[in-house]
């Protein structure tokens, strides 16, 4: 039975709207596993968290743990295992400063403001409708879901800040990731690995998405960053949603 991935949905111009989803994805392309997507549904994901993935009757959650199930059963198809000790560690750290650092950036860029949260409505309200959240439901549930983030923001210290501090930590964020990428065609090497699927995730979803803020313009400025983007999108994404 084909792996199924439960995800959010393709939005501006991406093949979803989650950093972790667009990884996940990006994964399996590169490694060449079939996949098929259907809408997530938070009630019945393992973790209440998506993506999370089916392989029979199998659920698995999360994208870091998806990824080494699949490694499991089918192989070290990046070749990651071509890293020594210190690359590991480099590549480990590299992966924590996207996603437990710019992730939650990109959360506060999406959610805090009312007036950013308005560009992200539809595109969240789409994939509600998707999982079979009633329509009348759908409104109340957003605004549930904004404060539920914003809670989360400020349990997790960056909905603490104020949002030029914000800018600020986004913008070191992103000139740190074009250091470590230099003039590389990929973080740690010449082939993608598992670590730029995580970089693309978070990159792509500040780049290539609506939301104009400083953060975004600094990822612009960064040639060898927006070329990586570029890169990957084209070669794995092509004629697909993100192209």
């Amino acid at each position: 039975m084909m792996l199924t991935v439960h995800k959010f949905g393709p939005a501006f111009g991406l093949p979803d709207l989650g950093p972790f989803v667009v990884k996940l994805e990006t994964w399996l392309r590169i490694a060449g596993i079939p996949y098929r997507t259907a809408p997530g549904d938070f009630r019945k994901a393992p973790k209440g968290k998506i993506p999370y993935a089916s392989d029979g009757d199998r659920l698995i959650p999360d994208s870091s743990q998806i990824i080494d199930y699949l490694v499991e059963k089918h192989g070290d198809k990046l070749n990651d295992g071509r890293f020594g000790a210190q690359d590991k560690a480099l590549g480990r750290a590299i992966k924590s400063m996207f996603e437990s650092e710019l992730y939650f950036v990109l959360v506060y860029l999406r959610w805090w403001s009312d007036e950013d949260f308005a560009r992200l409505r539809p595109a969240i309200g789409q994939s509600m409708a998707s999982a079979g959240v009633p329509r009348f439901a759908v409104s109340p549930l957003l605004a549930f879901a904004q404060r539920q983030t914003r809670s989360m923001l400020k349990a997790q210290g960056i909905g603490r800040h104020t949002r030029e501090e914000v800018y600020a930590t986004g913008r070191a964020l992103v000139d740190a990731a074009a250091d470590l990428l230099g003039d590389k065609p990929f973080f740690l090497d010449d082939a993608p690995s598992t670590l730029d699927t995580a970089a693309y995730g978070q990159l792509a979803e500040l780049l290539f998405t609506p939301f104009e803020n400083p953060v975004k313009a600094r990822v612009q400025e960064k040639a060898n960053l927006v070329s990586f983007c570029e890169r990957i999108r084209d070669t794995y994404w092509a004629n697909e949603p993100g192209a």
